[in-house]
């Protein structure tokens, strides 16, 4: 199928950290005068990333901040594909895919944008020796793709076999530039990674560890110039710090909780917004350990926990909507009906604990600070697993280290608070619900749920797919790997000053669809 030109506009996110947080009586107006007269733009991250290559990162916060300079090729929506750096894709019977560059890009230190950019990027992430998180969304059955240069502006790669999901797997793709990284023996531990070169609207300046990083405006960007001057992201670890930088306008908007949004409704000073973050936020039972094998001791677990006070501790209410899907409600092929919620059943819970033959008085459950709710969602839980004998330990962890946790064979925890936007094609979820999957830290496995995954990801028929799907959600449940709490609301507070919110287009994860129409007035 050919796919012409739809839009041409940059989607750049941002995701800020989640926090809970109280918005003063008033802002000091003096304060942030500089961000204003400077036309600065600035969000908070808890702390540095690891990396900001984005061909070497999965972490939040840290793809939010390599938004900001790098390009995708482009992205893809219920059919809908926006160009970025491509101008022209073609699909051919779901096994051969063309992209076609754009003419006169170029990365921000001059040097132009070619097809060898895009092999190069897909060939490192293929690389094994360089592990790349990023190297299952280019396997096909276990296969990988080839990637073949035609000529500057053209790139050829073929798939082993059809795969319909593939244009979606390969909207995530963004390209890295070949004339820096080329011959580095390990890319992601690369000292050019502190001074990166990138694609997108806004070029690195200054990255000062611990304190802050500075983007300013690519001039020649091929969509034309952005609004702002400058985009600084800060590190601001705590939340106490987070609610004062707010306050005195040291930071330019944030993702908040329910008191702070409800307070900046009714303060002059601040603007507010909400949309979708299609995002599930999620408790995993770390199977790394014995007893967390044991379904039914999961199951008794689910039981005793509920969903709803959970949300109400969020978000003040229960209106964000309860997830028991594995999906989004978004996504391809969603589905709830037969698909197991366990909702809130002592009396379940206390009838399969004993059936399950676990004995065991403590569980820790670890949580990630960076994130909204994540810290309520587990307080909660702790108190609600009194009701069947069981003490939790809650357990803080900062961002980077939570996820250096959750990302290993780990042992320290028994139950992690966690959350993942995977957009809406229903493929990349296999990544934690899959056998020996990167993201499937904490060790499920389903011999006919593996089987399953590869035949959606073959599957070319659609009704035959979502028959797939909807049987994979069913069978996830049944087994219990995760308790699935709801799907995210982003509750935004922005300084009054801050313009072109409705232009640069909320969106899930991404936060903006176009950040290059963002200002301060």
């Amino acid at each position: 199928m050919n796919f012409k030109k739809i839009k041409n506009m940059l989607t750049i996110g941002l995701i800020v950290a989640s926090m809970t947080v109280l918005v003063g009586c008033g802002q000091k107006d003096s304060t942030n005068s500089n961000n204003n007269e400077n036309n600065t733009i600035v969000f908070a991250i808890p702390s540095d990333p690891d990396t900001i290559n984005p061909a070497f990162t999965n972490v939040r916060e840290a793809t939010a901040v390599s938004n900001i300079m790098y390009s995708p090729l482009y992205t893809y929506k219920k059919g809908e594909i926006t160009y970025y750096l491509a101008d022209n894709i073609d699909f051919n019977n779901n096994k051969e895919l063309i992209i076609t560059l754009k003419k006169d890009l170029k990365w921000h230190d001059g040097q132009p944008i070619t097809s060898d950019d895009i092999v190069f990027t897909i060939n490192t992430i293929l690389d094994e020796k360089q592990n790349s998180s990023q190297r299952e969304t280019l396997l096909i059955e276990g296969q990988p793709v080839a990637a073949e240069k035609i000529n500057n502006l053209t790139t050829k790669v073929t798939l082993p076999v059809p795969s319909s999901s593939f244009l979606y797997s390969m909207s995530k793709l963004t390209p890295i530039p070949k004339h820096i990284y080329e011959g580095e023996d390990s890319i992601a531990k690369s000292e050019k990674n502190n001074e990166p070169i990138g694609s997108g609207p806004f070029k690195f300046k200054e990255w000062k560890k611990g304190e802050k990083i500075i983007f300013e405006k690519y001039n020649d960007y091929f969509n034309g110039s952005p609004k702002a001057n400058k985009i600084a992201v800060k590190i601001i670890p705590n939340e106490a710090s987070q609610e004062a930088a707010l306050n005195n306008g040291e930071i330019t908007f944030m993702k908040g909780s329910v008191e702070l949004f409800d307070k900046a409704k009714n303060n002059k000073n601040f603007q507010t917004y909400t949309y979708s973050e299609d995002r599930l936020n999620y408790m995993v039972f770390n199977q790394n350990k014995d007893y967390m094998k044991n379904d039914k001791f999961r199951k008794a677990i689910s039981y005793a926990l509920d969903r709803k006070e959970m949300i109400k501790s969020a978000y003040g209410s229960t209106d964000s909507q309860e997830a028991k899907s594995i999906l989004v409600p978004g996504a391809d092929f969603y589905a709830e009906e037969n698909v197991e919620g366990y909702d809130h059943n002592i009396d379940t819970a206390k009838k399969l604990l004993a059936e399950s033959g676990v004995n065991i008085d403590k569980l820790k459950i670890a949580y990630n600070t960076g994130r909204f709710a994540h810290k309520n969602y587990a307080l909660v839980a702790q108190q609600q697993l009194k009701d069947i004998g069981i003490d939790a330990e809650v357990v803080p962890y900062e961002s980077k280290a939570f996820f250096k946790v959750l990302f290993s064979d780990n042992t320290d925890n028994d139950i992690l608070v966690n959350g993942y936007a995977w957009g809406l094609e229903p493929n990349p979820y296999r990544g934690m619900y899959q056998t020996g999957r990167f993201h499937n830290q904490t060790n499920y496995s389903n011999e006919v749920v593996d089987s399953l995954w590869e035949k959606g990801a073959e599957e070319l028929d659609t009704e035959k797919r979502k028959n797939i799907y909807i049987k994979l959600q069913q069978l996830i449940s049944q087994d219990a790997p995760v308790y699935t709490i709801d799907y995210e609301q982003n509750l935004m507070i922005a300084n009054k000053n801050l313009k072109g919110i409705d232009d640069a287009k909320p969106i899930s994860a991404n936060m903006f669809e176009d950040w290059s129409k963002l200002y301060i007035e």
